[in-house]
């Protein structure tokens, strides 16, 4: 018996941490989530599953828009002319509602509606009988472990239970593992933390992970093919992502001048699969120390998504590391001799209790902080923000 275990699709939701991007990719963006579920469903075509199982938060919103909802249910009738039956229960993002739908759902497809358990029973093309236990979240949270209402296993040639919670002590349908392998089912399949994670290989215990990253900390990806048959399991991780979150390390080795630098990036930035990228500047000695202050990355992102969005496949930048970056400093018309003068008044106990009185009320510090060490640290560590953050100019300043 083969199947596709799907989890957290989560198909209307944005993506999360993105700026500057081009007018381009932000009409492009909203279109990704539904190239996923197109992806998804190719596979499950190509591989011939018996089936598909959605683990729970295939939605962002517990209220998804009218056109998500028509986007998906597209994909859904694909498989249903294929004749595959879909099995789907609902997360806490999700939770169940049918007045939310404004379609009816296809008749291929089999909803966990109830936080009860219900089971459902089918037979593959290939004469297999098995069974699918699940439930779904009818609100934001489940307190309970859920596991102890699971039946026995059934007698049939395949027992999958479907859950959507976390290990931890959480609200999200807290469970055990043993519990789990206790039921004597021959799939756990589920859904919640968005990482790919197996719990058990005998038998499997499988979080796939969210089909398509939509944050920086989402970086594996995909949804898992299982075969099962008598002698075992056998169980392959697929991407159907669009989009990859991707550091990129672009070498400027040789480079001497600042206007060879962008045409660098972009030769090495281009690639045959959409990203979301992180770049990490490296070998740029031959530079100036100040070719890239921090105050500038923004206007540096912004043109070079700008000049990305006209290549294929799709490249985004969201942040720019290098190893030179120099910060921006502002130019003072004193002399550096004042600033040491200035700190150095604030040596007197009394002038330095009066600039800090509020802080030296604290609790901790009337308890046990040396103070004469504290009020060292504070002008050591007063002086160097101080030198890190202005150029003093003195009587050379050019007032013009």
């Amino acid at each position: 018996m083969r199947f596709l275990h799907s989890a957290d699709l989560h198909i209307d939701r944005s993506f999360e941490g993105l700026h500057l991007l081009s007018e381009k990719v932000k009409a492009q963006l909203p279109a990704i989530n539904q190239k996923v579920l197109h992806h998804l469903t190719n596979v499950a075509l190509t591989e011939e599953v018996d089936f598909v199982l959605f683990a729970g938060d295939t939605f962002h919103q517990a209220r998804p828009s009218l056109k998500v909802q028509h986007d998906f249910f597209t994909e859904i009738n694909r498989l249903a002319a294929a004749e595959i039956p879909v099995y789907m229960l609902f997360g806490n993002h999700d939770y169940y509602d049918p007045q939310r739908y404004w379609f009816s759902f296809p008749e291929n497809v089999h909803l966990f509606e109830s936080e009860t358990v219900k089971t459902i029973e089918g037979v593959t093309k290939h004469g297999e009988s098995y069974a699918i236990s699940g439930f779904s979240y009818q609100h934001p949270w489940i307190e309970m472990d859920k596991v102890p209402t699971f039946p026995a296993r059934k007698a049939v040639d395949y027992h999958i239970g479907m859950y959507h919670g976390d290990q931890a002590g959480t609200r999200y349908a807290p469970f055990s593992v043993s519990e789990m392998k206790h039921k004597g089912y021959d799939y756990w399949a589920l859904g919640h933390i968005h990482v790919p994670k197996i719990l058990s290989e005998q038998p499997p215990i499988i979080y796939p992970g969210t089909p398509q990253g939509k944050t920086k900390k989402e970086t594996a990806s995909g949804v898992v093919l299982a075969d099962l048959t008598p002698q075992g399991a056998k169980i392959q991780q697929l991407s159907v992502a669009e989009l990859f979150w991707e550091t990129a390390h672009i070498s400027l080795s040789g480079i001497k001048e600042a206007n060879e630098v962008l045409p660098r990036i972009l030769q090495q930035v281009q690639s045959q699969r959409g990203r979301l990228l992180h770049l990490v500047i490296e070998d740029d000695q031959q530079l100036p120390s100040d070719w890239l202050r921090d105050a500038e990355k923004n206007e540096w992102i912004s043109y070079l998504n700008e000049r990305l969005a006209q290549l294929e496949p799709l490249q985004v930048i969201y942040g720019i590391t290098a190893s030179q970056t120099a910060a921006e400093k502002y130019t003072l018309a004193i002399s550096e001799a004042y600033l040491a003068q200035s700190l150095k008044l604030y040596q007197d106990p009394e002038i330095f209790a009066e600039g800090m009185a509020e802080l030296l009320q604290h609790p901790m510090i009337q308890r046990g902080i040396d103070q004469d060490s504290f009020k060292a640290d504070v002008l050591a560590q007063t002086a160097a923000l101080l030198q890190q953050t202005f150029d003093w100019a003195g009587d050379s300043y050019d007032h013009s």
